[in-house]
């Protein structure tokens, strides 16, 4: 039985998503919970995606840990990739990528990864002020041959995510076997549209917006989810509705405290610090502090993983289990499957599973459920604590 794995937040699930679950049969998808790459909430809670994608085609859905879904690209991919890879039954990762040329994605990690001058000029850009995706792009830029377009790929944030997952496959000799499936519609980030297709961004901003001409942009199932999500005020997640708990945190952070926050580097703790002090909302401190250097989005994962009390040493850490969310018949083989060939514990209930994990693995997974019941304070009406006991696993019977 040949396994295909797709790394998506799916917030929400779209009809893009659907175009390339389409390409693949036996589908493991390892998708974000609660706090995602950019920073941002999920407009909808982790169990509603997994089952909207489930219902959208997904077999198998896995939740990465929180330390890895609110980072960095390099280290989102890491999590992501190690955890399919301990898996044992994966044999290919497919993504979407505005580049679907996967020799090219390729060459430009043979650039990145085989050439010190590529590493020096990215420092020296950084220096300058840069962010590290226009500083690599600038180093790619300077090193490669003008006639490769190698340095293009990189202004596109899918393509810069796919380099990410082929290099941590490189790093750690996976025999996963990753493949590029070009993006159709609109491009990541847009606010525009294409006929059936929206990026997650549009979507997100239609339903924020109380605008209901979103349901033309992701399947009849999810629309379904979400209304139901609405009418009981699960939804939308948006940092508004809990602003005040945020900058409480916040404003009894010291500078050591920012400092020990991933991705605050070189003083930054300092400028955080300033910000919080002079500032009464979130939006207000990251426009305070954003600059060239320091995008809107690394900022928002400083504030993310402070409001979860995510620390540099515990985010470094190597992938401790296999979270499962969600699952249908075919996916039932694929779990078969899985707890023979796993090298990592496949958590299937908390309350019992939670045993099988050494201390690392605890406190891993505590982030997780924190994640879970601070979530529950950013949606319209507030939710009880303890989801991640409380709410089953979604399993989809396909007909």
């Amino acid at each position: 039985m040949k396994s295909t794995a797709i790394i998506s937040e799916y917030n929400p699930f779209h009809n893009g998503h659907k175009y390339l679950i389409q390409k693949s049969r036996h589908i493991i998808s390892i998708m974000g919970g609660n706090f995602l790459q950019r920073g941002n909430c999920a407009v909808l809670d982790k169990y509603n995606r997994a089952k909207a994608a489930v219902l959208g085609g997904v077999d198998l859905v896995i939740e990465l840990p929180q330390i890895y879904a609110a980072a960095s690209a390099e280290k989102f991919a890491f999590g992501a990739v190690q955890t399919l890879d301990k898996c044992g039954c994966v044999d290919e990762l497919a993504f979407g990528a505005e580049c679907g040329d996967i020799s090219m994605l390729k060459r430009a990690v043979n650039i990145i990864t085989q050439s010190g001058e590529v590493e020096t000029l990215c420092k020296q850009y950084l220096k300058q002020g840069y962010s590290h995706p226009r500083a690599m792009q600038a180093a790619v830029e300077d090193v490669s041959q003008s006639s490769d377009n190698i340095s293009d790929i990189l202004r596109n944030p899918n393509n810069t995510l796919a380099i990410e997952y082929i290099k941590a496959l490189d790093n750690i000799n996976s025999n996963i076997n990753p493949f590029a499936v070009e993006r159709v519609g609109a491009m990541h980030g847009s606010m525009q549209t294409d006929n059936e297709f929206a990026s997650a961004s549009a979507v997100r901003e239609m339903i924020l917006k109380g605008d209901s001409s979103y349901k033309k942009f992701i399947p009849d199932t999810t629309e379904e989810i979400i209304s139901e999500c609405i009418t009981l005020g699960e939804c939308p997640g948006e940092y508004k509705n809990n602003s005040r708990g945020i900058m409480t945190v916040l404003r009894r952070m010291t500078a050591e405290d920012f400092a020990n926050i991933p991705d605050v580097t070189e003083g930054l703790e300092n400028r955080l610090v300033k910000a919080v002090r002079e500032n009464n909302s979130v939006l207000d401190i990251i426009a305070a502090v954003k600059c060239k250097r320091y995008t809107h989005a690394r900022l928002s994962r400083i504030i993310a993983c402070a409001y979860l009390g995510i620390t540099k040493d515990i985010s470094s850490l190597e992938p401790k289990y296999i979270r499962v969310l969600a699952f249908n018949d075919r996916g039932t083989e694929i779990l078969k499957l899985m707890k023979k060939s796993a090298s990592l514990p496949v958590i299937m209930s908390p309350a019992k599973d939670m045993k099988k994990l050494d201390d690392m693995g605890k406190k891993i997974f505590e982030i997780d459920l924190r994640a879970s019941d601070l979530y529950g304070l950013l949606t319209p009406n507030v939710q009880r604590c303890g989801n991640d006991f409380y709410k089953a696993m979604v399993i989809n019977n396909r007909e």
